[in-house]
């Protein structure tokens, strides 16, 4: 019964911040195109210098328009998820594809987890930030019984998507047609051709991208199909590239500049690389010698 109540709370919570923060999400995705590039930043959120053509006197000087907050308890589960995330990335960068060494891969993955935790919605409606952890689990919770689509933390990635991953599937721009990539998700125990409905399989799936570790391993894999999207586009990768991929399908720099939702997630993206590389140039932990001595 508390439970549901908590669940009714949120519903009305999230309702109301949504009318809330509508319009002024509709004014900042008009105004889109009077934000400064997002590589603005992305080489160090706290140290660039500004051009100024792009002071407006009405303005203030461009920056990251948030503070990269990140809630405790999701900063320790980061930290413990860090060998997962430097493994996920060895297993999943394509240097030949990407440019990228295997660190900034997993600098990149660090980033977007980062960001899927703390979006406009949560920034402009401050009291949902409490009840963000009881909106992820009842996204999970709907996902798990079989009855929705709906993205799953920590990765933020749908069954649907899952799915496409565990298949080994890119779509293609502008099309319905798919094509096939060599993918494994290390981890992963799902043969996706032994269950009896889409029902069962999306409860299934969506039990797997619930676990952290494998969340991690699942959206590294989604990187990598970016990786072969932008290959057969003929895109050259960035990282903002990557995020696009991962938050609407897209990798075209065109098609991002049109795309508010999009342009919106990496211009916020940009304000957590401070946050994700800490994380990645954290010495790994140790095994302390008398725990060792215990195990003996």
């Amino acid at each position: 019964m508390q439970r549901r109540l908590g669940l009714f709370l949120l519903a009305t919570v999230l309702v109301c911040g949504t009318l809330i923060g509508f319009s002024h999400w509709r004014a900042d995705a008009a105004d889109i195109h009077l934000r400064p590039p997002a590589d603005m930043f992305e080489r160090g959120p706290y140290a660039f210098r500004v051009k100024e053509q792009w002071r407006m006197s009405d303005q203030p000087v461009p920056a990251p328009a948030i503070n990269p907050y990140v809630r405790p308890d999701f900063a320790h589960e980061m930290r413990d998820l860090q060998p997962a995330i430097l493994a996920a990335a060895a297993r999943h960068n394509r240097p030949h594809l990407s440019g990228m060494s295997d660190h900034d891969f997993a600098v990149l993955i660090a980033l977007l987890m980062y960001n899927e935790h703390f979006g406009w919605f949560e920034e402009r409606v401050t009291p949902v930030q409490l009840f963000t952890p009881l909106y992820e689990d009842l996204q999970r919770e709907t996902n798990q019984a079989g009855i929705s689509n709906l993205s799953v933390w920590p990765a933020n990635i749908r069954p649907s998507v899952a799915i496409e991953i565990l298949r080994g599937e890119v779509p293609l721009p502008h099309s319905t047609a798919m094509m096939t990539v060599p993918l494994t998700i290390a981890g992963s125990t799902l043969d996706i051709t032994a269950f009896a409905s889409t029902q069962e399989l999306y409860a299934a799936v969506s039990h797997e991208i619930a676990d952290p570790t494998l969340a991690v391993e699942y959206l590294a894999a989604n990187l990598e199909r970016g990786l072969y999207r932008a290959q057969a586009e003929h895109v050259t990768v960035t990282w903002r590239v990557l995020a696009a991929w991962h938050n609407q399908g897209i990798v075209s720099p065109s098609e991002l500049r049109k795309n508010p939702t999009a342009s919106d997630y990496v211009r916020r993206a940009s304000a957590y690389f401070a946050t994700a590389r800490a994380l990645i140039d954290m010495p790994e932990r140790r095994i302390p010698a008398w725990k060792l001595a215990i195990g003996d």
